[in-house]
């Protein structure tokens, strides 16, 4: 039975890789897309960062449904602040040991709603690992054996059981597992303990050693996401180049390609792609405190205090506001306040913030549109996945063209199945804001990333990761527009295609 290995890489950007692999660089991930199925965009979801699309490619759903609606949000219900960044200003603001908990524990037990690839998977009676991936939420028990540096952490547990796959490993938190004969060796702090993609390449090179690998495997590599954060996408070859050899030890470990994919098939996308930031502090970042100065925004990491009107949460070139008081006519003095600025792009939320009807509004200084889900003869164009829709106001606000009854938005790509995937989010903000190519969102306490790279937002550059397919049985339909949130699919078929019973 061919098993079925899917390696998701931070921050893969298409145009990037495949101008690299052109150039000669990376002759392994050549050799794939020789041997296989290549599509140069696998659209990630809005927003295009990392934990909600993580979420998408673990569960196949979109935020709506898996709950995970960015790396930054706020639980009006509970009033509970929910950050999953690598800001150090907020890992101070809200508590390291708070903010591990919520990763370990509260991202996988309380955030994502719906079942992932691992319990879709081991339910239907095949084994599965899952290495140094966050949603990593199974059916089986593990105690986590805790570092010592994070023993000493407030707000941490010294010791806890997590519920993951059969095969679990995940930095120092879970480096010896009892089932395989392999051991996290790139650990500690000096390491990230272990949550870094030397880590992950050594132990896919361990299980490939002793031919361990279970029915489906996932492995995360984030390091290219950070490097492309702080010094732009064009600085990935570093990191993809000590992917590239890894694929070729594995390739080798089984007797070469063709061998590899008699016995495999080999999935690898990543999660979004990246955009250069300004080099120019001061115009890269769009301090929300000083565009919003006439409005009272809470503090970062704080609840509400007396006086707050706004929970701003930033998720990169992204951000969602919620609003303490729902007066509309306040409401549009803000919108207006944005829109003023002419770093911002987008504004998008639902229509019924205003009153205005059904669907979902984004407007820019150049025009407003209003759309929504349709049927019968209401319904306007179909788009690529056999949503159909209606609308009224300016489709350039989407970059939306249609033709033969099918709309497509070639600089805001999917834009609205991946909108609606927001907005229906029970945790969305009442406003998002997206910002133009070169921009990203801050408030007092979240760093930006100016002479580097970002994403997050609808805009093509923040959203197409490719999607590499090689060793898939014959039945396994690869999409021509794929999704992120089809990769989970993809996996299945392959498996089922194995065993059709």
């Amino acid at each position: 039975m061919k098993r079925v290995i899917l390696l998701v890489i931070d921050a893969l950007t298409a145009p990037l890789l495949f101008q690299e692999m052109d150039n000669g660089r990376y002759p392994h991930f050549e050799l794939l897309r020789q041997a296989g199925v290549v599509r140069e965009q696998c659209l990630s979801i809005f927003p295009s960062i990392t934990h909600a699309a993580l979420s998408s490619i673990a569960t196949g759903k979109y935020p709506a449904e898996h709950g995970v609606v960015g790396s930054h949000w706020f639980d009006m219900e509970n009033e509970k602040i929910v950050y999953f960044s690598g800001s150090l200003g907020m890992m101070l603001q809200v508590g390291v040991g708070n903010f591990f908990r919520e990763f370990l524990l509260e991202l996988n037990n309380d955030h994502l709603k719906a079942l992932t690839i691992f319990q879709q998977l081991e339910r239907a009676g095949y084994t599965t690992a899952c290495i140094n991936f966050p949603l990593y939420r199974g059916d089986v028990p593990h105690e986590v054996n805790m570092p010592l540096l994070l023993k000493w952490l407030p707000g941490l547990p010294a010791s806890t059981t997590v519920i993951g796959p059969k095969i679990l490993l995940l930095g120092d938190l879970l480096a010896n597992p009892e089932d395989v004969d392999v051991e996290a060796t790139y650990t500690g702090l000096v390491h990230w303990f272990g949550f870094t993609d030397q880590n992950s390449r050594d132990l896919v090179l361990q299980l490939a050693a002793r031919d361990e690998f279970p029915d489906f495997t996932l492995a995360y590599f984030p390091d290219n996401d950070d490097l492309a954060h702080r010094h732009g996408p064009a600085y990935s070859h570093q990191q993809l180049g000590h992917l590239d050899e890894m694929l070729g030890k594995l390739f080798a470990t089984y007797g070469g390609l063709n061998s590899f994919l008699e016995q495999f098939m080999l999935v690898i996308t990543g999660d979004h792609s990246q955009s250069a930031t300004s080099e120019d502090n001061q115009q890269e970042k769009i301090e929300l405190v000083e565009v919003l100065s006439d409005c009272r925004l809470a503090k970062e990491g704080h609840p509400w205090q007396d006086g707050d009107e706004i929970m701003p949460c930033p998720n990169l070139r992204s951000a969602q506001l919620y609003f303490r008081k729902m007066d509309q006519a306040w409401i549009r003095g803000i919108c207006n306040e944005l829109l003023d600025d002419e770093r911002v792009d987008q504004l998008i939320y639902r229509a019924d913030l205003f009153d205005e009807g059904n669907g979902y509004v984004v407007e820019t200084t150049n025009g407003r549109l209003q759309f929504w889900r349709a049927s019968g003869e209401e319904a306007i164009a179909a788009d690529h996945y056999g949503n159909t829709w209606a609308w009224q106001g300016d489709l350039a606000v989407v970059d939306g063209q249609v033709q033969d009854d099918c709309i497509t938005f070639p600089d805001y790509p999917n834009a609205f199945e991946r909108l609606v995937g927001a907005l229906d989010c029970h945790t969305s903000g009442h406003l998002w804001i997206t910002a133009k190519i070169g921009h990203e969102f801050v408030v007092p306490g979240v760093s930006p990333y100016p002479g580097g790279g970002s994403h997050a937002s609808l805009h093509r550059l923040d959203s197409e990761p490719p999607l590499f397919v090689a060793g898939a049985p014959e039945s396994v339909i690869i999409p021509d527009h794929p999704r992120i949130t089809d990769v989970l699919g993809l996996c299945r078929a392959g498996l089922l295609a194995n065993n059709p019973d």
